[in-house]
């Protein structure tokens, strides 16, 4: 068994297999290698996307190099300084405690830089804030890891949105190998079978209902459509939260219109989109990369709730758990939602101890963290 590595350069030698999870990795990384990331996700700089292939397995890899306006999903410095740090802190809503923990962030963040800190390859990066593992096996797991080494060795290597309870085997696999588990974030998943048994899920639908809503099919969406979803998703996750999050481009919609690299479906009144969410599935689990709604609307029209509970209905329809993704973890819980901690699995061996010392400072301050997480329902 051997891995093989496509760049720009080969990828038309890559024979593409004949799987939902081949012709899925066709439609979507095909056209970021070919035009770039960025034509997709605007906020990706200095980022290569490649794949690896094992057996019938591909997985997306992205090398990257630090860019101070890198989306988080490229860039541990984005996710654990720019966005982690310097953003997250406002939730703490005290400005004296905000202004101590920025001002020990800077010596911080001016060693990460100098260390090389972005000197990184990301495995399975789809480069959104899930990335769902297609079926690979422990073996493959070994041999991709060892080849890694080998085709990146002056970088740190790192498999994204790794967790115990939906991939057991890859997270032991990872560190049998001697990865360290870097925490990444708090994550949460739905069961819609119990979630629709829930008094909130019957709340939600009877909203639903009041205000009118049609909930239409990404296939009728026009290019209209498209624009007014990127506004939308802009709207929440980059102006309500930070712009360190994917930048998705009309392009990005397109695809997932065309090719079907996204389920879409909308929330429309009196012939006005003003909700859009966008999912994928793998292996029993789908998870929704789209999110946004109009935030100028009133609050009482609940649109994020909404959203929610088409994708809950999604989930049930076909059988789906849930992954959905980190944030409001209390809106998650009483709608039956189990936490989860979700981590970076990071090899650092094969680097010079310089190198390796940072992403151990990041680490033990993750695992200070990983209680509060918990206990703050994040």
């Amino acid at each position: 068994m051997n891995a093989e590595l496509y760049t720009r350069e080969n990828i038309d030698s890559l024979h593409w297999p004949s799987t939902p999870d081949g012709e899925y990795a066709r439609n979507y990384l095909l056209p970021m290698i070919q035009d770039g990331p960025q034509k997709y996700i605007r906020n990706v700089h200095n980022t290569e996307v490649m794949i690896a292939k094992v057996d019938e397995t591909l997985l997306p890899i992205t090398v990257t190099d630090f860019h101070s306006e890198n989306t988080y999903t490229c860039s541990p410095y984005s996710h654990y300084v720019s966005y982690g740090g310097y953003e997250e802190v406002r939730h703490l809503e005290n400005p004296p405690v905000e202004a101590l923990i920025k001002l020990a962030l800077y010596p911080v963040a001016d060693w990460l830089r100098r260390s090389d800190f972005d000197r990184v390859v990301f495995v399975n990066n789809w480069l959104l804030s899930t990335n769902l593992y297609p079926s690979i096996t422990a073996t493959q797991l070994e041999v991709l890891s060892e080849a890694l080494i080998g085709w990146f060795p002056e970088r740190a290597i790192v498999f994204r949105s790794v967790n115990g309870s939906r991939d057991p085997h890859i997270r032991q696999t990872l560190e049998t190998r001697g990865y360290d588990l870097v925490l990444s974030r708090q994550v949460w998943f739905m069961d819609p079978e119990e979630a629709r048994r829930t008094r909130q899920y019957k709340e939600d639908a009877r909203v639903l209902r009041r205000h009118g809503y049609e909930v239409v099919d990404g296939g009728s969406l026009s290019d209209d459509d498209l624009y007014r979803a990127v506004e939308l998703y802009n709207l929440l996750y980059l102006e309500k939260y930070s712009y360190y999050n994917p930048q998705f481009t009309e392009s990005f919609l397109r695809l997932a219109r065309d090719k079907g690299t996204l389920t879409l479906r909308g929330l429309r009144r009196d012939g006005k989109l003003n909700g859009i969410m966008g999912y994928f599935a793998r292996n029993g689990l789908m998870t929704q990369p789209l999110f946004g709604y109009d935030t100028a609307l009133p609050l009482d029209e609940g649109l994020y709730r909404l959203l929610t509970l088409v994708t809950l209905q999604e989930g049930l329809a076909r059988g789906l758990m849930v992954h959905a993704s980190g944030g409001v973890g209390k809106f998650k819980k009483i709608r039956g939602g189990r936490s989860e901690t979700e981590y970076n699995a990071v090899y650092t061996k094969h680097l010079p101890r310089a190198r390796q010392r940072p992403w151990q400072v990041i680490q033990w301050i993750g695992d200070l963290m990983i209680p509060y997480f918990k206990k703050m329902d994040f």
